[in-house]
């Protein structure tokens, strides 16, 4: 009787063991973020993001991130400038750090430096910016900097972004160490810093970094009038690879380094794959293409479990021109266009965080291939040159280096290098 009573417990302990393991194991998977950039500048200091947050927590996101924007002058200032209008104030900021929190969202905060009549002048961008004073820029720079990221700290923002898209600033890696040190001082989350799509190679100074951000506006069949489906994948497995490359190429003691997309979007125009950045264009509107974009770009995301997270840019222009998006609107908003849907039930795909740790495999498959394609410029074109990471890299890895070379002598060479300048 005991031995029966016994044998019974057990089998209906069973059921409610496995309960409690699924339960356990569904408690540790953590969505990888997948989220939306929120533009802090409504052109009205004080104002109030809640309906903005609101929104985009309703479409199943995890995290948001939150753009301020601040100015320099010119290109050549030393200065970095609260824009008159466009910057939130502090007392906004903290508010709206609440206001994510309370809604259940993970942050970063993304300070970006914009020039004073960037929307009008296409020769100076923070891309280029060339200080007159080097050393003082740095020192404000970095005053700039550690004021934001105690705010940050403050309001339990977990990312900070040191900057983005700063490519005339890669060349003085030891600076951006510094501020680095003196941000962690007052900051005790994760450092990123965002490179451009064009300007990965350059990157110099991801050893003082938590998370390495790329902004994803990479042209797709720049040539034709409508990509096909399949030239927008392979695009986009580019654009991981190029994530991998960066994951592999600052790789430390702790492993890969992680790696996130900061930036993805595409405005609802006609050859939105050609320039995603122009926010200038005045091309029609093209709903279908926008969503075409964004469906083949996720086909690939969701299979990059490796990412640190994803966002999605961007929530809206005119925050204070009420409603954002619609079928006529030609920005890059979601709201009440085909892409919305598309959007949401990416943010439903099962992706965890950390579930799937980078694999040597893939990252080694990611380095070959960007050796393979610089090496290519060299052979095709007259004024290509291997930057130094690719020289470095191959006389630590040589075996990289021989089979990069391998693929390439498989492939048909050109009659004739290509001159500088003109177009393939």
């Amino acid at each position: 009787m005991i031995r029966r009573t016994l044998i019974l417990m057990a089998v209906l302990a069973l059921p409610i063991t496995l309960w409690f393991v699924h339960r356990s194991q569904r408690k540790a998977l953590v969505p990888q973020p997948r989220g939306m950039v929120l533009g802090l500048y409504a052109g009205i200091p004080d104002y109030d993001y809640a309906e903005e947050l609101d929104r985009i927590a309703g479409t199943g996101a995890t995290c948001v991130s939150l753009q301020a924007i601040y100015r320099m002058d010119t290109g050549h200032s030393n200065e970095i400038r609260r824009h008159p209008t466009s910057s939130p104030s502090e007392e906004s900021l903290r508010r709206t750090f609440r206001q994510a929190k309370v809604r259940g969202l993970r942050m970063m905060f993304f300070p970006t430096i914009n020039l004073r009549d960037e929307a009008e002048n296409a020769d100076w961008w923070r891309g280029n910016i060339a200080p007159s004073d080097w050393d003082l820029w740095w020192r404000n720079y970095t005053d700039f900097n550690v004021r934001l990221a105690a705010l940050a700290q403050e309001g339990g923002v977990e990312w900070y972004s040191l900057g983005t898209e700063m490519a005339s600033t890669h060349p003085f890696p030891d600076q951006w160490r510094k501020l680095a040190a003196e941000v962690r001082k007052v900051f005790k989350g994760k450092l990123v810093y965002s490179v451009n799509f064009d300007s990965h190679d350059s990157f110099t100074f991801g050893d003082c970094l938590d998370v390495i951000g790329i902004n994803t506006y990479d042209p797709i069949a720049k040539y034709d009038d409508y990509p096909t489906p399949d030239q927008i994948r392979d695009a986009w497995w580019w654009i991981v690879y190029k994530a991998r490359t960066l994951s592999a190429r600052f790789a430390d003691a702790k492993g890969p380094k992680p790696v996130m997309i900061t930036e993805v979007g595409y405005p609802s125009v006609a050859h939105a794959h050609v320039g995603p950045w122009d926010f200038r264009t005045d091309k029609p509107v093209d709903l279908a293409l926008q969503d075409l974009l964004l469906k083949g770009a996720f086909g690939v995301l969701r299979h990059w479990s490796d990412g640190d997270a994803v966002f999605y840019y961007l929530y809206g222009e005119n925050l204070n021109q009420k409603p954002i998006g619609g079928p006529l609107d030609r920005t890059y908003a979601v709201w009440g266009k085909p892409v919305e849907a598309t959007l949401r039930q990416y943010f439903r795909e099962p992706i965890w965080e950390g579930h799937i740790p980078p694999r040597a495999e893939n990252l080694h498959e990611a380095v070959v291939q960007s050796l393979v394609s610089w090496h290519r410029k060299v052979r095709d074109y007259e004024d290509a040159e291997l930057p130094p990471w690719v020289l470095d890299w191959e006389v630590g890895h040589p075996g990289d280096a021989a089979e990069a070379r391998a693929i390439l002598a498989k492939e048909p060479a050109p009659a004739r290098k290509i001159p500088k300048g003109e177009a393939r």
